[in-house]
């Protein structure tokens, strides 16, 4: 927040982080000196200050940015799109195959190209039941993408991300080395976030032995 009450936000962070280590650095500074801010902040990643936390302060700052020059952020970054693509997207645990090719159906109906699927995260789709552990059941998982390309044929592009199965383990990089060549015979356009964001050297040997895309963890702390 500025002197004169002008306020960015953005959800997200650690109070007590932020009040002891960044909030010194800021206060009195101008909330306009984005990357030099930032440069200070990220030189405490070094200490307790992981780069979440600087992510989410650094947005606050854009948001301010765009609140105060009464523009989108996306003007400030020079964006010159009117138009972008959008793909629909499920829920884990939707259910049966069928349900989960029920609503990419659905999704279709309703104009949207491309559908991602998010398969069974803390759940036993055996069982029938949660299962608050680090399971994983690819062949389960398969047979969700399978039953939705069956519905939909190729009038969409289908995505897959399990989510590091909830962020619970993540698939092994045998099993992601499996589910990434059914992904690949069903003509999926990509494969998100396979395997836990620190095992570097396994995403390295798992993108040299596929041909469909994989893509990092949305998130990876510093």
């Amino acid at each position: 927040m500025t002197e004169d009450g002008a306020e960015g936000l953005c959800l997200g962070g650690d109070k007590a982080v932020t009040d002891r280590w960044i909030k010194p650095l800021l206060v009195g500074e101008d909330p306009f000196d984005r990357e030099r801010l930032w440069q200070w902040m990220y030189s405490l990643t070094r200490w307790r200050v992981s780069e979440r936390i600087i992510g989410v302060i650094d947005m606050a700052l854009w948001d301010l940015a765009g609140k105060c020059f009464d523009v989108p952020i996306h003007k400030l970054l020079g964006g010159f799109r009117d138009r972008v693509k959008a793909y629909a997207s499920s829920g884990p645990n939707l259910g049966t195959p069928e349900v989960y090719a029920d609503h990419a159906e659905e999704c279709l109906k309703e104009g949207y190209k491309a559908y991602k699927i998010h398969p069974y995260i803390f759940y036993d789709p055996i069982k029938k039941k949660p299962c608050p552990d680090t399971t994983t059941f690819p062949r389960q998982d398969i047979e969700v993408c399978k039953a939705v390309r069956e519905r939909v044929g190729d009038k969409m592009t289908l995505m897959y991300d399990p989510w590091t199965v909830g962020a619970g383990g993540g698939y092994s990089l045998e099993e992601a080395f499996w589910v990434g060549r059914e992904l690949e015979k069903l003509n999926f356009y990509w494969f998100e976030q396979p395997l836990l964001e620190n095992r570097i050297e396994s995403y390295i040997t798992l993108c040299s032995g596929l041909k469909i895309p994989v893509l990092s963890p949305a998130m990876s702390g510093g």
